[in-house]
Formats: structure tokens, C-alpha cells, sequence
């Protein structure tokens, strides 16, 4: 939940934002590339260091950085110093989503972690409905920091929950994996591993489109389209709910169908998707109605895409789960973050470069599907 919490209740506060630090909506907007960039290198450290000395220290140590770089972001005079601290809130929240997958590795494989996965992001999902709603409000009626102050007091009370409630269950700590000879072993065992290659590439493709919508939809709907900061958190929170139901429902097709199945749904739908966006943008249809419609049906798709080409890139590493997970997250932070650095040289007055974009990343993600998940698939069997 810290993904969701992290930006989504930010996104509706950047015009906000912009005003209360005297510069451009582009200029906040890179905040969150830093944020996505942060989270792709964090990704590198929380895995090795959590098969080392445990899960339960890892995250501590993650959620203490997270209420204090957003405490420090919220007392930001320029934005400068906001891109500063939203990059070492991106460090620490990029481990919520390494440590959830490691520890589930730690207790299941192949479908079942799969339906774990889904069950672990259908809880996050639930946070993704409920924070931009309130994003929205508190960006109409709060000062710009408010969405800041509210991570760090989430941060904080997340922080005493695992301190208190979360048992370890890599009781094991492998003394040899933060050796540099071993550090390295695993990680080129890891990154030549071809299934790795192939569900880490195609996640990473759909997971872009996700996050150049979240990039810029913002100031194209609420700038552009004159829609509301309120209005906006609840169609935000309309997308979500898709992938709330997606996830939902890719946990329970998890155990009546097979893993890579399951992502060629995904990737239909994410197709889909991006080719219903493009159209409306060509036919120049300017409502929020032609963004968030088919964003709803791509998002869906990636409910189906994410959990389970996570599982699929992590299951051939039952010892190393950690550093796997750390090293399929940094692969699909980094697609991430050139994405949503790309995208504040867009224009911001229609939503032609964003469809044109994430119609790309759907075809991309197709592609890496076809020929690498699929063939190696048959090629196994």
C-alpha cells in the first residue's frame, strides 16, 4: 500500500503544488519520475539486504525513510528540494513491493504464488480506490503539503503495525549473499535467465503505461479539460476500482487456469485498451470519458499482467527470491521512470502523446508475450 498512498494521493494536488512553489506543472510532474526513478534503484538494495539479515529489519528500516522523506518533502520551499525528497521516498517505497513478493516466494511457488501475488495487489488496489478520492478533497481544501503530511502519518502508523505484529519468516539469513562474488554471481544468474527476461520485460511494458498515465493524466484533465481536482479523484478512483476487480478476479481464475494464460488475457485486454484510446484521441475526442474509459479497460488488463509475471520472473529462484524480486522491480522501475521523464516533455493539451504511448507499450508488451513467454512455454513443454 505504500505505491498507492506514495503518488496517488499526490497526482489531483500537482496544479496545487505548482502554484504553492511558484513553478510548472511539468516541473512537479518530473517529481514523480524521480519518485519512479528512486523506486527502481531502491529495488537493487531491499531484496540482497533482506535475504542477509531477515525481511522484518528490511522494512523497518524502509518505512522509517518513507515517513521522513515525506515529512521533508512537505516542509519543501522550491521544487528542487520536492524532487529531492520524493526520490528517497521512492527508495523506501519500492520495498513494499519487493519484500510483499519476497516473503510471499518465501512461503509458496508456481499457481499459488501466483494467487498470492493477485491477493497481495487486490489489497493494494483497495488503497488505490480510497486515496485518490481523498487526494482530490484534500487537493480542493488543503494546503498543497497535506498529501505529504498524510504519507508520513501513514508511514509512521505502518511502521509500529510491522514493528509489533509481522513474525520474520526468512529465518535463515544467508551470511554469503551480500558478498560481492556471490552478489554478482546471482545477479548475472538472475538477468541471463530467459523466462526472467521475458515476464520481467513484458510486466514492465504494461506497468509503463500505468505510470505515464499517472504522470500526466492529471494535467490534462484538471488543466486542459477544466475538470475539477475533486472530479479527477474520483475518476482516478474509477480506474482503480478496475484493477481492484481485475485483481479480484485474476485471483480466482489463478487456480482454474494456468499462470501464462492468465497474462495473455492481460495483455489482450491492456491491447485493447491502448488501441481504444488512440482511436478517440484521433477522432479528437476531447472528455475525460475517452482517457479514463479505456485506461479502465488497459488497467484492467494489467491486474491480469502484473501479479503473474512477477510470479512467473521469480519462480525460478526458490534461494534467491529476494535479490530476483529486487531485480524484476528495478527492470520495470526504470522502464517506468523513462516513461514518466519522457512524458513531461509532452503536450499537455490533448491526450494524442499519452494514447500514441500507451498503445505502444500494450504492442510492446504483445510482442514480449508472442515471442518470448509464450514460445518458451512451448518450447518446455
Amino acid at each position: 500500500m505504500l505505491g498507492p498512498v506514495g503518488h496517488d494521493i499526490f497526482i489531483p494536488s500537482i496544479p496545487n503544488i505548482a502554484n504553492g512553489l511558484n513553478t510548472t506543472t511539468n516541473l512537479v510532474s518530473v517529481s514523480i519520475s524521480t519518485i519512479f526513478l528512486g523506486n527502481a534503484i531502491g529495488t537493487l538494495f531491499h531484496g540482497p539486504l533482506s535475504d542477509r539479515f531477515g525481511r522484518k529489519p528490511v522494512i523497518l528500516w524502509i518505512l522509517g525513510i518513507y515517513a521522513i522523506s515525506a515529512t521533508s518533502a512537505a516542509l519543501s520551499t522550491n521544487v528542487e528540494t520536492l524532487i529531492f525528497f520524493r526520490f528517497f521516498q521512492g527508495v523506501a517505497l519500492s520495498g513494499g513491493r519487493v519484500l510483499s513478493a519476497a516473503v510471499a516466494r518465501d512461503l509458496f511457488d508456481k499457481e499459488r504464488l501466483g494467487k498470492v501475488m493477485s491477493d497481495i495487489m487486490f489489497v493494494a488496489s483497495i488503497a488505490a480506490v480510497i486515496v485518490p478520492i481523498a487526494g482530490g478533497f484534500t487537493a480542493k481544501y488543503l494546503p498543497w503539503q497535506s498529501s505529504l503530511v498524510f504519507m508520513a502519518i501513514f508511514g509512521g502508523l505502518v511502521f509500529i503495525l510491522f514493528a509489533f505484529m509481522f513474525k520474520e519468516q526468512n529465518t535463515t539469513g544467508q551470511e554469503n549473499t551480500l558478498r560481492l562474488t556471490v552478489l554478482f554471481k546471482n545477479i548475472a544468474t538472475i538477468t541471463t535467465n530467459y523466462t526472467f527476461q521475458m515476464y520481467s520485460l513484458c510486466g514492465g511494458f504494461m506497468l509503463a503505461g500505468l505510470i505515464l498515465f499517472l504522470s500526466i493524466s492529471a494535467n490534462i484533465i484538471i488543466e486542459s479539460y477544466g475538470v475539477s481536482a475533486e472530479s479527477y479523484g474520483f475518476m482516478f478512483a474509477t480506474v482503480s476500482l478496475c484493477y481492484l476487480i481485475g485483481t479480484f478476479i485474476g485471483s480466482k481464475l489463478a487456480t482454474r487456469l494456468s499462470l501464462n494464460r492468465i497474462v495473455a488475457w492481460g495483455v489482450i485486454l491492456g491491447l485493447i485498451g491502448g488501441t481504444t484510446m488512440l482511436a478517440m484521441a484521433l477522432m479528437a475526442i476531447r472528455t475525460p470519458t475517452a482517457i479514463i474509459f479505456p485506461m479502465g479497460i488497459f488497467i484492467f488488463g494489467l491486474a491480469f499482467v502484473n501479479p503473474n509475471t512477477i510470479a512467473g520472473a521469480l519462480q525460478p529462484f526458490p534461494g534467491t527470491a529476494g535479490t530476483a524480486s529486487s531485480l524484476t522491480s528495478f527492470i520495470r522501475g526504470i522502464m517506468g521512470a523513462a516513461v514518466s521523464f519522457s512524458a513531461s516533455f509532452f503536450r499537455h493539451d490533448d491526450a494524442f502523446a499519452m494514447a500514441t504511448s500507451i498503445f505502444i507499450l500494450g504492442c510492446m508488451a504483445a510482442i514480449f508475450y508472442r515471442f518470448g513467454i509464450q514460445n518458451e512455454f512451448k518450447r518446455i513443454e
